[in-house]
């Protein structure tokens, strides 16, 4: 029976000490949390939730205007009827044989092709401007169809010219309050507008945006192609802020063959 006790007490005493090496091993911490290393990291926020650019640009804090939105100026059917006093759309005897000769049954957009720099702000669909210090960007309803203008200071694509692109090569600076767009190295197969003026990859558009009131976009363009224009000319469009606005799901199908049943929706109507 005392031998039994001794052994017993040996037992406890050979647990507790291996309790205090234990905890002398953990610089004797007692109750305090175990180091960072110990514990689990605190889980990193998500990016949950609805975010919006509140602005601050340094570009707006230098006095620049915003023109972020959603603007509509309605539909253009005819680029001459838009021209500025003395700026009249004049074509060249070429372009005055390819304007006798226009099948609108060929007008790229009835094939669902992207309409071009010039034309997509023309159609009876709002367009959006997204802006910011580096970029402005273009989005419109018609087709989901979209435009970048690079702000960065740099400048076309040396090789533009040989590769041209439906929405050209576009570059903008800032003249005071207005912001001027260069654009260069347009595909010649899109349409100036709905009438059926062509043009030739050597078309060069200056544009300048301005906004006349704060929910009116000013927008005058300079087109400039010797091939089939006489001389450059000008028009100019106004366009009103859709407040609270957004712009819709469009597509376009090639080839419709329900176009009889089609009706338009009541957004159209509105507009």
């Amino acid at each position: 029976m005392t031998r039994r006790l001794c052994c017993l007490v040996a037992v406890a005493a050979t647990v507790c000490a291996f309790g205090v090496s234990v905890a002398a091993q953990r610089g004797g911490r007692g109750n305090q949390p175990p180091p960072a290393t110990d514990r689990l990291a605190p889980p990193k926020p998500a990016p949950v939730g609805a975010w919006w650019h509140t602005g601050g640009t340094p570009e707006r804090q230098a006095g620049r205007p915003d023109l972020t939105g959603v603007w509509f100026g309605g539909a253009s059917g005819d680029l001459s009827r838009a021209t500025l006093p003395g700026q009249e759309l004049i074509l060249t005897p070429y372009g005055k044989q390819r304007w006798d000769s226009v099948d609108h049954a060929k007008d790229p957009n009835t094939a669902c092709l992207p309409p071009g720099p010039a034309r997509m702000i023309m159609m009876a669909h709002p367009a959006m401007i997204v802006q910011r210090t580096d970029v402005v960007v273009v989005l419109t309803e018609s087709q989901r169809t979209y435009r970048i203008i690079y702000t960065d200071g740099r400048g076309h694509p040396h090789d533009i010219g040989d590769y041209p692109e439906w929405m050209g090569s576009s570059i903008g600076k800032w003249d005071g309050d207005t912001l001027v767009v260069d654009t260069v190295g347009i595909n010649e197969r899109s349409w100036l507008d709905t009438a059926g003026h062509e043009h030739s990859d050597k078309l060069r558009m200056t544009e300048r945006f301005r906004l006349a009131d704060p929910n009116t976009l000013e927008h005058v363009v300079t087109y400039d192609d010797p091939v089939f224009f006489v001389k450059p000319f000008t028009t100019r469009r106004l366009f009103k802020r859709q407040i609270g606005g957004r712009i819709l799901d469009h597509s376009c199908l090639e080839n419709e063959k329900d176009q009889e049943l089609l009706v338009p929706t009541l957004g159209d109507a509105g507009r």
